[in-house]
């Protein structure tokens, strides 16, 4: 631990003490550590029995994007939000996106240390109207400070999203709504056992916290990565649109993204035929708003009026347009409530 900056070490918010060993209760893995060993994040480690986060605003990277890439479609339409991630990951999908700082254990070397302070005003400065803790799983395993971030965010007058597989403890689910996280994108992998045996990751702890977060305001939509031999079985894709609408309702946002060979997955991209398949089958049960994202053709993520079928917000490759959306987030043409949430 010499080598690194000693900024990037910080101590644990959420942990029990075992000794020698300290359990991590920062997410569900709920991992029990020994003395100089790291949990399977790669991002907390027991020293001297106490654990350490060694992410603590160590940043690998950095981008000012259009809230739409997150995907948020019903959140603060057309403003942008600093984006940061870090390093590590408490899921071990072998298909990841983002493989190449999610499969990276932080390392001296590697360390970029952003104060709370700098990366808010770095937000204000380029002209965000919020902050998204994203590309890893940065929403969990930077938690502390995130907390701190989260705050002076609210103080200035700027929006807080995560975006996030939601395998964090609901204790530290709690820390960030208190905070004031206002919005989150939880990528749905799956359905179990699948989930468990490919990605590392059980189901129900993301449900749960899915919940958690409607139960106390924080907006919620929904992604997909559909993924051959994971989350392309019709029988799975059925069961949680279900879920959906009995759980958290018609209104909420799906995005259903097509799946892109990575990391060590060679399987051939998500047929577009089995994700209309999919959204038809969604729209039909009930769902209002679902969305087919990573094709880029045109309409596949447009919001369409569920009432009037008038063609409300318009999006293709990051550029949205307001249509026929009043300032209040309703159809103009039957008064439609649209459920967005704008700025």
């Amino acid at each position: 631990m010499d080598q690194f900056d000693p900024r990037v070490i910080h101590e644990g918010l959420l942990q029990g003490e075992e000794p020698p060993a300290a359990r991590c209760l920062t997410c569900s893995h709920r991992c029990l550590i020994q003395e100089n060993k790291v949990g399977v994040c790669g991002t907390r480690i027991n020293i001297d029995g106490s654990v350490k986060t060694l992410v603590y605003g160590n940043v690998s990277s950095i981008s000012n994007n259009p809230i739409e890439k997150k995907p948020f479609f019903h959140f603060a339409p057309d403003t942008m939000a600093l984006t940061v991630g870090s390093w590590g990951c408490n899921a071990s999908c072998p298909f990841c996106q983002n493989f190449d700082i999610s499969k990276r254990k932080p390392m001296a070397e590697l360390t970029r240390y952003v104060t709370p302070e700098k990366f808010v005003s770095m937000a204000q400065n380029r002209g965000s109207e919020g902050i998204s803790i994203s590309f890893s799983e940065a929403a969990t395993l930077m938690l502390e400070w995130n907390l701190e971030v989260f705050r002076l965010a609210k103080e200035r007058g700027l929006y807080n999203t995560i975006v996030t597989n939601a395998y964090m403890t609901p204790e530290a689910l709690d820390l960030m709504i208190d905070a004031g996280l206002d919005a989150a994108n939880v990528d749905v992998k799956g359905c179990e056992p699948l989930v468990r045996r490919i990605c590392g990751i059980q189901l129900q702890p993301v449900l749960d916290n899915i919940l958690q977060m409607k139960e106390r305001g924080v907006h919620v939509e929904l992604t997909t990565l559909v993924v051959p031999g994971l989350s392309d079985n019709m029988d799975c894709l059925e069961m949680f649109s279900s879920w959906i609408l009995e759980n958290t309702g018609p209104k909420t946002p799906w995005h259903l993204n097509r799946y892109y060979p990575a990391y060590e997955y060679t399987e051939p991209p998500t047929p577009l035929d089995l994700l209309k398949q999919t959204k038809d089958m969604a729209m039909k049960a009930g769902l209002e708003f679902v969305y087919i994202g990573n094709v880029g053709k045109q309409g596949l993520e447009d919001t369409i009026c569920p009432n009037c079928g008038s063609l409300c917000y318009e999006r293709l490759r990051l550029r949205s347009r307001n249509v026929a959306m009043d300032a209040s987030g309703k159809c103009v043409k039957c008064g439609f409530d649209l459920t967005m949430q704008l700025r």
